[in-house]
């Protein structure tokens, strides 16, 4: 098989199902044993539930302010593939994710590789083509069987971890910390963020077990008077991670520490969909909270902002429990809460079913566009929250939103 455009491309990866998932490392690893780049170039891990994507923006904003040549890879996109792998932030083009691609079927043409496991083998081959300095590695959706976890990290960054894909995972925070814990390497370094003690002890146990030097993030020095651009505490306690890591990074690498560029990158690091505001005909705020977790740190930062959305648009997996993030919905605005539907979306919940389990209060809406347009002209701000795949909706109806807005 051989890919002639991007078209191609698409249609092939929609073939391979954006949700199947197969928990086992043989295709990853015979991909990984055949490509022989292995260890060719540093890698710093991402792991975790919450703020694996704002941590791996810092980090790789403070790594490009330091002149490396940083080439990331995160999930999910909003709009296009092409956003799950970059270079200094910039996306390849078209092309050149036409002939990754095509590199990747040679290497491994009959590994029936899945869909994430597509784009993992591509950030690979295109990291080594492009001679990068280093490589930002965010994981999918665990650790153990992650197809990230086929490459043996510099460094593996643990971010909070929390109740989040119970039925893939694990139903207890212990059980999920354990899988996120097969991350770590024998002999290897690794940081935490603070976390709640079931997760922390099931840590540094894996730790011990392996030898794996587990740094938290109070052994390191913090830096002071960061101002991240992403709003919200949270996004501070994601920063200060992303130094610590860069830190430790920087000890392994022989890379100079330079605190200043270090504020710089954070100041500059940008990722679409985290307590982003969007002022277009009406004030609309975007975050991609979907857990009770992430859902506290939204309305931490509205209280502290002093914000009450007057309507909030809600969407999440069928899998999800509601139970833990109902009530906090619901205190969030006096207004209505619009219950959407995601189109061509298989995991999504049925829009209908989930107005029914919030409540009275809830409307439902089939797509973005309908519940948009449910609007009243006295809503003047409006939460878009609950899944990525929400906002991304949002974003194919507004792509210039995906865009850090100009410096003023």
């Amino acid at each position: 098989m051989k890919f002639k455009n991007f078209v191609e491309f698409s249609a092939y990866l929609d073939d391979l199902g954006l949700f199947h998932m197969d928990l086992s490392l043989g295709r990853m690893e015979g991909f990984v044993h055949n490509w022989g780049g292995k260890s060719c170039f540093p890698v710093i891990h991402v792991v975790g539930t919450n703020g694996k994507g704002s941590t791996s923006s810092y980090l790789t904003s403070i790594a490009c302010e330091h002149g490396l040549k940083v080439g990331t890879f995160t999930s999910p996109h909003f709009v296009t593939p092409r956003e799950r792998i970059t270079f200094n932030g910039a996306m390849l083009s078209e092309e050149k994710w036409c002939e990754l691609a095509n590199q990747v079927l040679e290497i491994a043409p009959q590994a029936g590789l899945t869909y994430f496991e597509l784009l993992t083998c591509m950030a690979l081959v295109a990291f080594k083509n492009n001679g990068v300095d280093l490589a930002v590695m965010e994981a999918g959706l665990g650790g153990r069987f992650d197809a990230t976890n086929t490459v043996d990290p510099d460094l593996t960054v643990f971010t909070p971890i929390g109740l989040d894909h119970e039925k893939v995972l694990g139903a207890t925070i212990d059980l999920i910390a354990a899988d996120k814990a097969d991350a770590m390497r024998e002999n290897g370094i690794a940081i935490t963020a603070v976390q709640v003690p079931e997760a922390s002890t099931v840590l540094a146990a894996r730790a011990a077990a392996l030898g794996c030097k587990l740094h938290t993030i109070d052994d390191l020095d913090p830096v002071a008077d960061l101002r991240p651009s992403l709003a919200g505490e949270h996004q501070r306690e994601n920063a200060q991670l992303a130094v610590a890591a860069w830190r430790l990074f920087c000890r392994k690498s022989g890379v100079e520490f330079n605190a200043d560029k270090v504020r710089s990158g954070v100041a500059k690091a940008f990722i679409a969909g985290r307590l982003q505001i969007v002022d277009s005909d009406r004030t609309y705020i975007l975050d991609g909270a979907h857990n009770s977790h992430a859902f506290d740190a939204l309305e931490a930062e509205l209280k502290h902002s002093d914000v009450k959305p007057d309507v909030i648009i809600f969407s999440c997996m069928k899998d999800k429990n509601l139970g833990p993030v109902k009530e906090t919905l619901l205190r969030l605005t006096d207004g209505a809460v619009i219950a959407c539907g995601i189109e061509n979306n298989e995991r999504a919940y049925p829009y209908k079913e989930l107005a029914e389990v919030l409540g009275e209060r809830v409307k439902a809406a089939a797509n973005i566009d309908e519940a948009l347009a449910m609007l009243n002209s006295g809503d003047r701000t409006v939460l878009i929250c609950g899944s990525l795949f929400l906002l991304a909706a949002f974003y194919t109806r507004y792509p210039e939103f995906l865009r850090m807005p100009p410096a003023a």
